[in-house]
């Protein structure tokens, strides 16, 4: 295939399966089903699809043959190219992502299905944890190859640790067309879910666009085909020749920042920790979780603090 022709389509999609089937999910699924038939895509990335019988019925509607998928976290890339190989990141508590590598414009390149966790307060810190090691394992894993991160941050463009993962890996944002957003809600009133590639000097000419709008079809309230709406992307001919930054101009600084949200938080578990360690049974209880807590920080903390290190000295 000649570079200047190259096209290649994804979507991703948090399709929040079950994780044993439930009364609708037949109807919902054959509805997602449909919809990845019109989508014509050649690549795509699910979240929340535990069981193998429900991604074999995505990478059929999609047209897909090949496929990967970790059932343990819910991740899953289809494609019609052939992948050639796969490796997963377990992120704890069910979270995480997988990368999948293929050959695209006569590149290797990978795709990634990532799945955060959701939430506010203690949650902010173990999600900023979660893209630190998730940057991490993409730097690692494609250096040398253009990438796509596909799937659910959790966490909103404009949100502190959203800026700071992107200032990690130099990433683009394709919802993102020159300072504004092109794609819109896709988990209530917020984006959560993502396209990111490689950062260049020249903008992509194809931008994203949500999917999987549509409500499910019903007699009664219209519901939607799943708690997400998707997103849709043509990555065009410069995506195989798009290689991640190995100096991201903002990391070292994006480095400092996530150590004090890490420094903030383990203070809170230590803190946690003193003040309900002496209540008899349930006091203990919650002093040993947060021990566990803060344990964890310190650990990732190290992690962070010694990448910072590197960062700073690196030639």
């Amino acid at each position: 295939m000649k570079a200047a022709a190259f096209s290649l389509i994804v979507l991703t999609l948090n399709a929040a399966g079950p994780r044993r089937v439930h009364q609708g999910w037949p109807t919902r699924r054959e509805a997602i089903v449909s919809r990845l038939k019109t989508e014509a895509s050649d690549a795509a990335a699910f979240q929340e699809v535990w069981r193998p019988e429900d991604l074999d019925a995505l990478a059929e509607g999609a047209g897909h043959p090949f496929r990967a998928h970790d059932a343990d976290l819910g991740v899953a890339v289809t494609s019609r190219l052939p992948i050639l190989s796969s490796r997963a990141l377990d992120l704890g508590d069910g979270y995480g992502a997988l990368r999948a590598r293929f050959v695209a414009g006569g590149r290797e390149a990978d795709l990634y299905s990532a799945r955060l966790e959701a939430g506010d307060a203690a949650a902010v810190a173990r999600r900023a944890g979660q893209l630190f090691r998730l940057a991490e394992f993409i730097r690692a894993e494609s250096s040398t190859r253009p990438f796509a991160l596909m799937g659910d941050l959790a966490a909103a463009p404009d949100d502190r640790e959203t800026r700071l993962f992107m200032d990690l890996l130099e990433a683009r944002d394709l919802c993102v067309s020159h300072g504004d957003e092109v794609c819109g809600r896709t988990l209530g009133e917020r984006r959560v879910d993502y396209i990111l590639i490689p950062y260049s000097s020249r903008a992509p000419r194809r931008t994203a666009r949500s999917a999987f709008t549509d409500p499910l079809p019903s007699d009664g309230e219209p519901s939607p085909l799943s708690s997400h709406f998707g997103l849709r992307a043509g990555l065009d001919a410069s995506f195989p020749r798009l290689r991640p930054a190995a100096r991201p101009a903002g990391r070292a600084e994006a480095l400092g920042e996530l150590g004090a949200i890490l420094e903030s938080a383990r203070s809170e578990a230590d803190r946690r920790r003193a003040e309900t360690g002496w209540i008899p049974l349930l006091g203990g209880r919650d002093a040993a979780a947060a021990q566990a807590r803060s344990a964890g920080l310190s650990s990732l903390l190290e992690e962070v603090r010694s990448a910072l290190i590197r960062a700073q000295h690196r030639p």
